[in-house]
């Protein structure tokens, strides 16, 4: 699975283009309420913590001794596709039979990176109130505040920033702050707020973008 949470499958230049990172990839949103459709209907905990069964999350791990612990085939913890889907209740139980809640897949996301793609503050609170990391970095240096930016998560953004004290202003690893990946798709009530929580608006990411600038055009 990918997204624009993990940016650019070609990472041999030492500098790419804001346009370039934001569209090489897919888009972890669409289409990703399970592991997958078919095969995946299956008995596994990943389908399970997807949908939020707790019947058949129950049933594989205290009765058939399935682990909640081990990624599955692309490499995703049960944990993060209960976060991406809001799935609490499936949350819970799986960090209550041995998860980590800050474990990463094969790009450094956590389970907390993949609850602000579609913004869901409820399993994020669980999340951050379990001991989740709130500055955890991927291998792209984005955190929860950089992926809820480029998804316009709004509310989502205001909460971990206001109640978590998530950085609303720290660069990736491009130089690009929550700030600037607002600015580039657009989402002016997420520009809005990181305005209000002081996001600075002169720096300038490693391709010399300026926020500032880009951001005039939708305020």
């Amino acid at each position: 699975m990918a997204s624009e949470i993990e940016v650019l499958e070609d990472t041999t230049t030492s500098s790419t283009s804001l346009v370039a990172a934001a569209s090489t990839v897919p888009s972890l949103a669409e289409g990703a309420e399970a592991p997958a459709e078919d095969d995946s209907l299956k008995n596994d905990v990943y389908t399970a913590a997807a949908y939020g069964d707790l019947e058949k999350l129950q049933r594989l791990v205290e009765g058939e001794g399935r682990p909640v612990t081990e990624p599955d085939g692309g490499g995703y913890h049960a944990l993060q596709w209960a976060a991406l889907n809001n799935r609490v209740a499936a949350a819970q139980y799986i960090l209550e039979h041995g998860a980590d809640i800050n474990a990463v897949d094969h790009t450094g996301q956590t389970a907390l990176h993949w609850s602000a793609v579609r913004g869901h503050i409820q399993v994020a609170e669980l999340l951050l109130k379990e001991g989740a990391k709130v500055d955890a970095t991927d291998l792209y240096g984005y955190q929860a505040t950089h992926v809820a930016a480029q998804y316009g998560q709004t509310a989502f953004i205001y909460h971990i920033v206001a109640k978590w004290n998530a950085d609303p202003d720290i660069p990736d690893n491009d130089g690009r702050s929550p700030l600037h990946w607002a600015a580039y798709k657009g989402f002016a009530d997420s520009i809005r707020l990181l305005l209000f929580l002081d996001a600075y608006r002169g720096r300038q990411d490693k391709e010399g973008m300026c926020k500032f600038y880009s951001c005039l055009y939708y305020l």
